[in-house]
């Protein structure tokens, strides 16, 4: 298949993803050069940075202008991914087209390019990123991004795997950020081969969420302390991507052993964000294990799935004191890719599970819990709690001996009790049953509410 049979597929294939998923703002959009002009950032948009000499405000200017406009869904964005070509090698000539490149090596430098004053004013930006990328043939590639992880550095020499997808800018010049503050390295000698203007420089350490294809920038939008919101999206389906390359038993190796519980769900500890991607191993019965459907068709696409689970799994605690309770156990929840056979599933099990996993963020829940006045009546209170939340392939499942004993003994043992709650309900000795309720409403209350992803911001 030639090379522009092969972009014809995969654009058709791409345009029929976004058409399912409302991703494709106009027709054409999966057509780079399309977009590109659409967007007003095609090459005659760009030609005043190609033609430069050296870098000036009409540079700042453009740069952002395209930065600002290449902000796209992620469905269109893993089209163009597919379609794109690696940047050429050293020494090769580069055009600067209308055309997505990918770029993938070392990241060895990262700083803030300032911005001219007049292009600040007009963008209401004072400065953006400059990450210098050397891949093995050794071509430096600097790549222009509105942040890079905030976790690396600035000023400073770096060595961490990245990549980026940009469209080019220049063959000849880049912002060489200059100035930097007291104490710090200056700009890396070297000229670029080629200068790139990308939405995202993903970060791939080396870590065993990394290993398996996470790209840890994505943390950097991740919330801590609330429900799934817009910004956690992009981090939570890689995550579960990702450990669709990952092994359980290998996660479980590199968290050495079961997880301390206590700094997963104390928020004085504040054990996030430094921890986000750590591996860990949860263990403790599931209360609730829910099948969640995948409704976007490029996230189906994307993570080889029709849907995952989440599960509600309490995990033994010294005896806590949570706004007067005491309890000794505690809910984590875990997203999984998938649950052994024969597993119960539903609002209401009690199962032992084993789940590696990840470290995704601190995750708010709320649930509404029943308390007693004075006079013994029952009210419902609003309540909100914070856990964490992992994210892993599957969970591993250990039957009680309930749970695998004969079917047939569990049947005969139902309707002996049935027959028994008749004879109680007709000799009038269930005395108890408002307590036996409001013991059940306690148990619901302590489970957390549905996790609901958010639909990633366009």
């Amino acid at each position: 298949m030639t090379k522009s049979l092969t972009f014809a597929v995969i654009v058709t294939v791409g345009a029929l993803i976004l058409a399912t998923a409302g991703g494709a703002e106009e027709p054409g959009m999966t057509d780079p050069a399309v977009f590109l002009r659409l967007r007003g950032i095609d090459r005659s948009e760009r030609s005043a940075v190609e033609a430069a000499t050296e870098w000036n405000t009409a540079a700042d200017t453009i740069t952002i202008k395209v930065l600002e406009r290449l902000a796209a869904p992620a469905a269109l964005l893993s089209v163009w991914r597919e379609g794109a070509e690696r940047v050429p090698a050293a020494g090769s000539p580069v055009e600067v087209a209308d055309v997505f490149l990918q770029a993938r090596g070392r990241a060895v430098f990262v700083a803030p390019w300032r911005l001219s004053e007049e292009a600040a004013a007009l963008f209401g930006r004072t400065s953006f990123d400059v990450v210098r990328i050397v891949d093995e043939r050794g071509l430096i590639v600097d790549v222009v991004v509105p942040e890079a992880a905030r976790e690396w550095p600035r000023w400073q020499p770096i060595d961490q795997p990245a990549g980026a997808l940009g469209i080019p800018l220049s063959n000849s010049i880049s912002p060489g950020p200059v100035n930097p503050p007291a104490a710090a390295a200056g700009w890396p000698p070297g000229q670029p081969g080629l200068l790139l203007a990308a939405p995202h420089v993903a970060w791939y350490p080396d870590t065993p969420l990394g290993r398996a294809g996470m790209d840890y920038a994505l943390f950097d939008s991740v919330v801590d302390g609330k429900k799934l919101v817009a910004g956690d999206t992009a981090a939570f389906y890689a995550m579960l991507a990702a450990v669709g390359q990952a092994d359980p038993a290998d996660i479980a190796a590199a968290a050495g052993g079961r997880s301390d519980v206590m700094s997963l769900i104390d928020p004085a500890r504040k054990w996030f964000p430094s921890h986000r991607g750590d591996p860990l191993v949860i263990e403790g019965t599931a209360l609730r294990a829910r099948r969640i459907p995948i409704d976007d068709a490029f996230r189906r696409r994307e993570l080889g799935l029709e849907h995952y689970w989440e599960l509600f799994v309490f995990v033994e605690t010294p005896l806590l004191d949570v706004d007067g309770r005491l309890q000794d156990s505690f809910p984590i929840v875990c997203c999984v890719r998938a649950l052994p056979a024969g597993m119960p599933t539903g609002e209401r099990i009690n199962e032992r599970v084993r789940v590696p996993g990840f470290a995704c963020k601190r995750y708010a829940f709320g649930f509404e819990a029943p308390s007693e006045d004075q006079e013994g009546a029952t009210t419902i209170e609003s309540e909100r709690r914070q856990t964490t939340l992992v994210v892993g392939p599957r969970a591993i499942w250990t039957p009680t001996p309930a749970a695998a004993s004969n079917r047939r003994v569990e049947l005969l043992v139902g309707f002996a009790a049935v027959a028994a709650l008749a004879l109680m309900f007709g000799l009038g000795i269930l005395s108890g049953r408002r307590s036996a309720e409001r013991a059940i409403r306690r148990g619901q209350a302590r489970l957390p509410d549905r996790i609901d992803l958010p639909e990633e911001p366009r």
